[in-house]
Order: C-alpha cells, then sequence, then structure tokens
C-alpha cells in the first residue's frame, strides 16, 4: 500500500480538482471484518488511486465490513469513513484522508495557532510533466517535515508553512521523485520525468531488456539520432562503421538492391549462410533493409552466446534486433522530415585513347610476328591519323567508356510524416514515409522504346498501438507494411562494368541522331552499349509487398508472487512479388558512307514487337510464443528470469516438397546481480528443427556468464581518472541446422525419371537415349547439430569523470560438426552422398570501442571510433590434397 505520512494544506477550490477518473471508475467491494489497511489495499490493486494519510489522524487497523457493488470511490469512502472521524479529497488519482474539520467538513488544517513566535513564510510554483502539461495531485512536502500541499487541477501550488525549508519533495504515482533545494527562491517550476527506465539506461537483449549496468554480454547498440546522420538508402548502409564487431561489404550500387552483407565477428562456418538473426521487434525478418529509418528508435547486436543462446539454432551468426519507436503519453507531436542527397562515383577511371590503344595494339602483333615472321597490323596509318583527328567519329570513335557510361550524379529523397503521443490508456506512434531513388548508368535515357532508367521506390506504412486495459492487463498491436517498386533496363548492370573495364575505345560509335550503330568489323557487344542494347533486354518492372503484424498480450501475475508476468505474441508475415519482363530488340544501324563523304544509316533489322513476360512470387510466415517473465528485487539482490515456448512455421510455394518449414523451442534465462557489482547470468535454448532424424531433432544450447564491477569494491580507490570498471566473460554453445537450402537431410534417396539418362546404340551413327530412372541424393539418418563454441572476455571503464569510455572484447569461436558435403568422393561411386558433421574451423579476434565525449561553452560533442578484428581458419573439409 503507497501511504505517505505529511502535513497537508487544503482549501475548498484544491478540494473542487478534477475528479473525472474518479467520477468514471466504479468498483466492486465485499468484505467482512477486515482493516481500513485492507480495503485500501483492495482498492489500490483495482483501480489507479494512491492514498495519502497525513497527521496520523486515521486507525488503519480498525476493522469495519463493507459490501458496495458497482459504486463510485466517494461512495466507498464515505462508508469505510462514516465512523473514524476522518473525511477525503480526491485529486484526480490521489486521495487525501486526514481528520474532518466540524466546523467546515473538510479536512482541517493542523496547522499550530499556537506558533505565533515563528515567522510565517510561503513558496509557490507550477508542475508539468516532460510535454509542459500540468500535473494535478501532485505531492509537495517540505522534507523532514509534515508541512506540505498538493498541486490544483491546474499543476499550481501554494504552500504556506512555518520554520525553515531547506529541500521541498515532489511526488505522483508514474513519475520520479524530485527534492528540490530551496535556497532564497518563492517561486519554482518544476518538470517531472516518467518513472520508467530511459532508453540509454537499458540494453535490448533477446526476448526482453535488461538494465545496461548489468548487462554480462557482448552487446552494441546504436540509437535514431545516429542512424539518421547520413542519408543512406538502407538500413545495413547506415550501419557501416558504425558498432564494433559488425562487418560490412557493399556488393552493388544498384537503386533497390545496394545493401551491405553484414557479418558479426567474420565468418563462423564455410557451408550454408553466415548471416546474421534479424528480428524486428522480437519477430524475426528477412526484409529489414526496407524499414524506414525514422520508424526506429535504436539497433542491437548481439554477438557472443550469453547474448545469442536464447536463439538457439538461429542464433548462431550472432543477432540484429531492431526496436521500433513506440507512443509516450502526452498531446499529439506530429514530425515532418525530408532529406535529399546526391550520389556519385568516387574514382572515374580513364581509359587509353584511341591512338594509344591502335599503336599499343598494332606493337603487340608486330612482337607477336617475331615467332611467326609475318605481321599484319590491325590498324591502318591512316585510321590512327583519323583516331587523332577526330574527324571522323562514327567510323573512327575513340570513346572512354567510363566517364561515358558512369559520369554521372543521381539523388535520393526520403520522406517521412509520423504522429505519436498518448493517454494513459493508449499510446499511439504512426509514420508514414516515401524513398526514391535514382541510378548512375548513363544514356538508359536513349532506349526510346521503354523507359530504361533504373529507379527505385519505396512507400513505408507503420502504426503501433499500446494499450493499458487495466492496471495488470496490457497490450501492444503492431502493423508495418513495405510497397517497393524497382523498374528499369533489364540488362546486366555487372556485365556493362565488365564492359567497361575490357571494352577498347574504337569498338563502336556512339549513340548518333538516336541511333544504335554498329561498325562492319566492330566488336559492339563488348562495349558498355552492346551490353545495353543486347537483344533479348529490355524493361523490367519489380514490385513487392511486404505485410508485418503482430499482436502482444502482457499480464501481471503480483496476485502469485510481486514481480511475476505472462506474456502471449502472435505474428502474421505476408509477402506477395510481381516481376514484369518486356523485351524487346533494339533496331541496329549500319553506318555507310556515301561518295559524298556524307553518311547514312542503313537498318538491320526490322521493328519487332514487345515480347512479355510475368512471374509472381509468395510466402506467409506464422509466429506463436507464450512466456513468463520474472523481476524482483530483494534488498541489495536481484532477480530475473525468463521462460517461453516459441514456435514457427513458413508456408512457400517454392519450398522443397511443398512443405511448410517448422521451428520450435523453450527458451530459459535466470539472471542475479547483487548491488549491481556482483552479476551472473544464464541462458539456455533448446531447439527442434526438420532436417534431422527423430531423436535427434531438438538440440540443447547453454551459455554461461559473470560480470563484476570493479570499481564498486570498498577498496577501489576514488578518484577522478579511472572512474568505472566493469570485467566480464562469457562461453556457450550455439547451433546451426542448414546446409545450404537443403531440407530433410536425413530422408532415403528418392528416384526421378530423367529423359536420355541411357544411350543405346553406335555413336554417330544410331545412337539413341532412353528416359530411365535415377537415384538422388542419399540421406543421413545420423546427422546432428553443427555446434559453436563461443568464448567472450570484456571489460568496459571510463576514464574522467566519464569523459573517455573505452570497450575492448576478446573473442574466440570454435565450431565443429560441421555439415558438409564430401569432395574426393571417386567418379566410381556412382551416387550423390549425403551431407556429414564433417567440417571443423576456427574463429578469433578482438574489437574496442572508444567514445569522448566534452562540452565547448554550451556545445556538447562526442567524438567515437571502433575497431575490429577477425581471423579464421578451415581446421578441416574434405578436400583434394592441393
Amino acid at each position: 500500500m503507497k501511504i505517505c505520512l505529511f502535513f497537508l494544506v487544503i482549501s475548498v477550490a484544491t478540494v473542487s480538482a478534477s475528479v473525472s477518473y474518479s467520477q468514471n471508475t466504479k468498483l466492486s467491494l465485499n468484505l467482512q471484518n477486515a482493516t481500513i489497511q485492507d480495503i485500501i489495499k483492495e482498492i489500490e490493486s483495482k483501480s489507479e488511486f494512491i492514498f495519502v494519510i497525513y497527521d496520523n489522524g486515521l486507525d488503519l487497523k480498525q476493522k469495519i465490513n463493507i459490501k458496495a457493488d458497482d459504486q463510485t470511490i466517494e461512495k466507498i469512502l464515505e462508508k469505510v469513513l462514516a465512523s473514524t472521524g476522518n473525511t477525503f479529497a480526491i485529486f484526480d488519482r490521489q486521495i487525501v484522508i486526514g481528520k474532518k474539520n466540524p466546523a467546515t467538513g473538510i479536512i482541517s488544517n493542523p496547522t499550530s495557532v499556537n506558533s505565533q513566535a515563528d515567522q510565517r513564510k510561503e513558496i509557490s510554483g507550477k508542475v508539468m510533466d516532460s510535454q509542459k502539461h500540468s500535473i494535478p495531485g501532485v505531492s509537495v512536502v517540505i522534507k523532514g517535515t509534515t508541512q506540505g500541499t498538493v498541486t490544483d487541477v491546474d499543476g499550481n501550488f501554494r504552500l504556506t508553512y512555518t520554520g525553515e525549508a531547506k529541500v521541498i519533495s515532489f511526488s505522483f504515482v508514474g513519475m520520479k521523485t524530485q527534492e528540490i533545494t530551496v535556497g532564497n527562491k518563492t517561486n519554482f517550476s518544476i518538470v517531472m520525468e516518467d518513472e520508467t527506465i530511459g532508453v540509454d539506461e537499458v540494453v535490448v537483449v533477446g526476448y526482453g531488456i535488461q538494465k545496461k549496468a548489468s548487462v554480462v554480454g557482448a552487446i552494441s547498440t546504436i540509437g535514431a539520432k545516429l542512424l539518421l546522420q547520413s542519408p543512406q538508402a538502407n538500413i545495413s548502409n547506415a550501419l557501416v562503421g558504425r558498432m564494433p564487431g559488425l562487418l560490412t561489404v557493399q556488393r552493388s550500387g544498384q537503386p533497390g538492391a545496394d545493401q551491405a552483407t553484414l557479418r558479426i565477428r567474420g565468418s563462423g562456418t564455410f557451408t550454408g549462410s553466415n548471416d546474421p538473426l534479424i528480428m524486428v521487434d522480437g519477430i524475426e525478418t528477412e526484409n529489414y533493409n526496407n524499414i524506414d529509418p525514422n520508424e526506429i528508435e535504436n539497433i542491437a547486436i548481439l554477438k557472443d552466446a550469453s547474448a545469442t543462446a536464447v536463439y538457439g539454432v538461429r542464433g548462431a551468426n550472432g543477432v540484429l534486433i531492431i526496436t521500433t519507436k513506440r507512443g509516450i503519453v502526452g498531446k499529439p507531436q506530429v514530425s515532418y522530415s525530408v532529406q535529399h542527397a546526391v550520389s556519385t562515383f568516387t574514382n572515374i577511371r580513364h581509359s587509353m585513347n584511341a591512338t594509344d590503344y591502335a599503336n599499343s595494339y598494332n606493337m603487340a602483333r608486330r612482337y607477336s610476328g617475331y615467332s611467326s615472321g609475318a605481321y599484319n597490323p590491325a590498324y591502318t596509318d591512316a585510321a590512327i591519323a583519323h583516331y587523332t583527328s577526330h574527324d571522323d567519329p562514327v567510323f573512327y570513335p575513340d570513346v572512354d567508356w567510363f566517364p561515358y557510361m558512369f559520369d554521372k550524379s543521381s539523388g535520393q529523397t526520403q520522406h517521412n510524416l509520423n504522429i505519436s503521443g498518448g493517454t494513459d490508456k493508449v499510446k499511439y506512434f504512426i509514420s508514414i514515409g516515401y524513398f526514391d531513388q535514382a541510378g548512375l548508368i548513363n544514356h538508359t535515357e536513349d532506349i526510346t522504346d521503354y523507359p530504361g532508367e533504373l529507379k527505385y521506390n519505396r512507400y513505408n506504412i507503420r502504426s503501433n498501438f499500446d494499450f493499458n486495459i487495466t492496471k495488470k492487463f496490457t497490450a501492444t498491436i503492431n502493423l508495418s507494411s513495405q510497397i517497393e517498386n524497382r523498374s528499369g533496363t533489364s540488362a546486366s548492370i555487372g556485365s556493362m562494368f565488365d564492359a567497361a573495364w575490357s571494352g577498347n575505345p574504337t569498338s563502336q560509335p556512339l549513340i548518333t541522331d538516336g541511333k544504335y550503330l554498329k561498325l562492319p568489323l566492330g566488336t559492339s557487344t563488348g562495349s558498355p552499349l552492346g551490353v545495353l542494347f543486347n537483344s533479348g533486354t529490355g524493361y523490367q518492372k519489380y514490385y513487392k509487398n511486404y505485410l508485418n503484424s503482430s499482436v502482444r498480450f502482457n499480464y501481471k501475475l503480483d496476485g502469485i508472487t510481486k514481480g511475476l508476468s505472462t506474456h502471449t505474441t502472435v505474428s502474421y508475415n505476408n509477402l506477395n512479388s510481381q516481376n514484369i519482363s518486356y523485351r524487346k530488340d533494339v533496331v541496329v544501324y549500319l553506318p555507310v558512307k556515301l561518295p559524298d563523304q556524307t553518311n547514312v544509316y542503313v537498318p538491320q533489322n526490322d521493328p519487332s514487337p514487345f515480347g512479355f513476360a510475368e512471374s509472381f512470387d509468395k510466402n506467409r510466415k506464422v509466429y506463436i510464443e507464450a512466456g513468463f517473465d520474472y523481476s524482483r528485487k530483494f534488498g541489495n539482490h536481484n532477480l530475473g528470469g525468463l521462460l517461453l515456448y516459441n514456435q514457427s512455421k513458413r508456408f512457400d510455394p517454392d519450398l522443397a516438397f511443398l512443405v511448410p518449414n517448422g521451428y520450435q523451442g523453450i527458451v530459459g534465462r535466470a539472471t542475479y546481480d547483487y548491488k549491481t557489482r556482483y552479476m551472473a547470468e544464464v541462458n539456455i535454448g533448446y531447439n527442434g528443427t526438420e532436417n534431422f532424424a527423430p531423436g535427434k531433432r531438438f538440440g540443447f544450447f547453454p551459455a554461461y556468464s559473470l560480470g563484476w564491477v570493479v570499481s564498486q569494491e570498498p577498496f577501489f580507490p576514488k578518484n577522478n581518472v579511472l572512474t568505472y570498471m566493469k570485467i566480464r566473460g562469457s562461453y556457450g554453445v550455439v547451433g546451426n541446422d542448414k546446409i545450404g537450402g537443403a531440407r530433410f537431410l536425413y530422408r532415403p534417396a528418392s528416384y526421378s525419371y530423367v529423359s536420355n539418362i541411357y544411350q543405346f546404340g553406335e555413336n554417330g551413327s544410331n545412337q539413341l537415349g532412353y528416359t530411365g530412372s535415377v537415384e538422388g541424393a542419399l540421406g543421413n539418418p545420423d546427422l546432428t547439430w553443427e555446434r559453436a563454441k563461443k568464448l567472450n572476455i570484456g571489460t568496459d571503464f571510463t576514464l574522467f569523470k566519464d569523459k573517455i569510455k573505452i570497450t575492448a572484447e576478446y573473442f574466440d569461436e570454435n565450431r565443429d560438426n560441421i555439415l558438409a558435403n564430401r569432395n574426393t568422393v571417386p567418379i566410381l561411386v556412382a551416387a550423390t552422398l549425403p551431407a556429414y558433421n564433417l567440417g571443423k574451423m576456427s574463429n578469433s579476434g578482438y574489437e574496442s570501442e572508444i567514445t569522448y565525449t566534452g562540452t565547448y561553452n554550451k556545445f556538447n560533442y562526442y567524438v567515437k571510433a571502433n575497431y575490429t578484428y577477425a581471423h579464421n581458419t578451415i581446421e578441416y573439409q574434405d578436400e583434394v590434397t592441393r
């Protein structure tokens, strides 16, 4: 029961404060021979009311009978206090009980009238929340005394007191208590903060959050502000260089396909995927790169076994957790932002000009002729003269392909409009975003039959809702959609770059009079233009529509034991895509020089109609989890726990055997810390997979970690140099069940019919092929989990009054039972052998991060740097001796 004893000045005006909650809240009670204290506890458990009692005027041990059916709090309290000589005043959710003044019928002012010798003083002010909204019913008390008051409906207070007031305490349910030194001030403006753990004070971990000070795993985080500092097209590129342990490689710059490949602490296996597991608001996803960064609150990467063991089979390569923004209590806050960026190649190469190329090519032929005794130059002196004078660019072109095709800048623009806010019952965050990006390939506009310019457009919609249904029962609903539209030429961009690297400057003239020209002896297909206009290319449109939804219910089980709660989450993700191709051969023109030295262009083929092709793809995934959470403090001891069951089912018509892909598992975690000085944590994952035979499908993956904050020890000298130091370590096992896209690795071989598999007859005469039965890949019922044993040792310390923060980590991973195929099978075996647990690989390294924070006048700044080194070695794989 929340009871405060203090002296309170109540006036008739304050008694008439806002009672909207009390008027709208009705309760039912049926208690016999119960103490007033028990009745107050029952009311607080069934509502959001908080009781304040002062002057010890109420006997809480007095027993009474109370029965109320769907009655207001006023009616109930009148019955409870009828025989006590007390009365009450209601200030929204705060109820003040005190002695009744017989003359006025309201709470008496216990100010002693005999204190005439003391000088009466007065202070006043206003109390607001972080959104500058007034807070009624805040308790304002002079610390160390029983003199105080509460704020009125407008958040104002006025306190007349006697004696000395050094410190004033402000308290309100759901807010952090504040203590203000009075000094010579008489008027105060107080801003109270929510009694919630701030984002900077917590770290997102697997299936929950923990206080940053008590974390012992290897976890790095980045907030929304840093993500939005650079206008990147996707999330993976925004993370480049931001966090220690995260290695990235961008393999393309094509709009809509320029995401980076992520590796957490390097590569741990030589088969299958090394991609990390991606979680968005607790749900596994594959399409994180198309999330609008304006929707993200923070991103965390989990690197060691302690942090990833709860994900079991899926966490072997590390985990990246994205948490999206949510609403906060307050008036609607509307935000609009726009970012525009210009992209260009950092360095454009220049190739050899036509004259130098022709002379060099002739020289190469001359050297080659020494062995054959013949020299036949490829370029005549007259041709070289034309290349030098540039007097005939059609028949004697001189093209520097790199700047011609890639010397271009293009823009990308990000728009976002979001609104957030809420009440104590409903909080919301709604966001709408649009992103467009253009390509960097020149002269796609020269294709007049269809729009060849590379473009990418994305539309983002997100709505996150939080509902406080009752004091114990809450719910969250997350809905989001990403719509992508990528279009442009279907020509291979990689081949275009290859052609620019290898193409010679004399092979093909440029687009002339809107016509694609090809010289009689030119090697036009070896140029970038040849790739762009090559037969079979055309216009391609690629649509994707992602729909992500989840609902979570939370219920506090304080009735069983304080700190216990349960939750259930259900999510449904859906993808639909469409690929449309329009293909048309471009008309090729042959230049012909007439006797009057003018050029005419003769078409070499007739215009052709468009060819059309269309394909669709779709998949959906259902995920369910249910579990219990526990967090409680016993003096200096903090205990935490998690027990959770989860399962997922993915439906995809492209899956082998047309069978949905499924996972299920149990997750457990236990944490303990003493004064946030000594910390211990145990994490377990027990996961099942479809890829192994019955009896081998489930794997147990434990992890253990310890932490010690040395700077909190009594023997640690207090100083301004080394102000904080933590040492932590972890060891654990995580697993992997995949080898490429193969499924059901244990199943026996199946047979299929293949045409022309058997050949009979005489070769070149009457040989014929016949359809026959062919044995497929063999199965291996003895396969089991690929296991990665991970060790991590880390330290965190701060220097010079927290101005410098340093994190350093050493990691070592040894992976065995790697699922791999044999590479030394003689052809005489005549069978496709199954996968085996035969590989071994080690991966170790270190990483560090240092941050310096400073202030110059009113200017705050920071400097951050990180370094990661990872070295892996394949200890064993079945391979031919080299």
